[in-house]
């Protein structure tokens, strides 16, 4: 993605091929990791719902909203819908190329997606209506990288990071939803990944830090690329930042409970060659960063009631309550379901 150029959907330090699937996930109604083993000397209450509060899994059919994800063959990969219960699955893109990294546009008409029919040069942002019509390219830039769209709240402009002179570094743009209009955020840091803040008026990103390095943080600025700030110095990289939707939390993953950043007896490893991802939410400031699980997790979004998160997982997406209580398994039917955005 960076620097040299590699088929990659995440910062090229962060990801491998991961035993969990680094950028993409998997996870629906029960986790194995989370399911209380049944006794005979214990009897459930019969009512499902109940059984499910029992053991601590979420109530699927209770979950409001739909999700936006990508999944599918590696390079090949489409943008999808579900409803959060798990119903009414549909394949919003169809096409050769990978199209994945979607954002919903706030009046959940349309979405935006990152179009690769190549390797990273060949990314463009795309937007589609949710029934698979009204393909555009707002970005046309032949050979250059462009990704990580995100809608505004308003609905009228959309985020993203490319490297227009292509020497390799990523700086954050904006552009009207219709492509017109494009230009640079202003902040002058390594941009990737921006995500609006519930009010419109800040984003956060993360960067390489220092530039050129291996390693990411999580910074956040004005709309108008004013107003720098650092939120994360963790020993190893943080990334894939996601506003809750009262604007005073934010979610990311971080790797600085893996065995390579953490002397922690305790620490992580995923048995692979990418390192192990663990979700944390911090308050908007960048005070009290808390893990909130230790299952992989690695780009992740809120519920639209900021009740519950939802990640990549294992046989579709995961779902696990803001606190990462309950994690149970969406069950999607596409292979390697990752990069949710969850919305009304």
């Amino acid at each position: 993605m960076r620097g040299p150029v590699s088929y990659c959907r995440c910062p090229l330090l962060l990801v491998g091929l991961l035993l969990l699937g680094a950028c993409t996930g998997g996870g629906s109604s029960s986790s194995p990791e989370t399911s209380e083993p049944m006794s005979s000397e214990r009897t459930l209450p019969t009512n499902p719902t109940t059984q499910l509060e029992a053991s601590g899994r979420i109530d699927l059919s209770s979950l409001k909203g739909r999700i936006a994800f990508s999944g599918g063959t590696p390079h090949s990969e489409d943008v999808y819908v579900i409803n959060a219960d798990g119903t009414d699955l549909t394949r919003v893109t169809s096409d050769p190329a990978a199209d994945f990294d979607p954002s919903w546009s706030p009046d959940g008409e349309r979405i935006a997606y990152r179009h690769q029919p190549g390797d990273d040069l060949s990314t463009d942002i795309y937007t589609i209506k949710t029934d698979g019509s009204g393909v555009r390219n707002l970005t046309r830039s032949d050979g250059v990288a462009d990704w990580g769209p995100a809608w505004s709240p308003d609905r009228n402009e959309i985020a993203w990071n490319s490297d227009p002179d292509r020497a390799g570094v990523f700086r954050g743009y904006l552009m009207q939803a219709d492509g017109s209009n494009m230009r640079p955020l202003g902040a002058d840091v390594w941009v990737e990944y921006p995500a609006w803040s519930p009010d419109g008026t800040k984003l956060a990103f993360m960067g390489q830090t220092p530039q050129g390095t291996e390693n990411y943080e999580i910074y956040v600025a004005n709309a108008d690329g004013a107003g720098l700030r650092r939120l994360t110095h963790s020993p190893g990289p943080d990334g894939w930042p996601a506003w809750s939707p009262d604007g005073q939390e934010i979610l990311f993953a971080s790797v600085r409970d893996d065995c390579a950043f953490s002397e922690a007896p305790n620490c992580k490893t995923t048995g692979d060659i990418g390192p192990y991802h663990t979700l944390y939410v911090m308050h908007a400031d960048g005070s009290h960063q808390t893990r909130v699980s230790d299952v992989f997790g690695q780009i992740a979004d809120w519920s639209p009631n900021g009740r519950y998160i939802v990640f990549e997982g294992r046989g579709g997406l995961s779902v696990m309550r803001a606190d990462g209580s309950g994690l149970t398994t969406l069950l999607t039917g596409v292979s390697s379901s990752g990069f949710p955005d969850w919305a009304r």
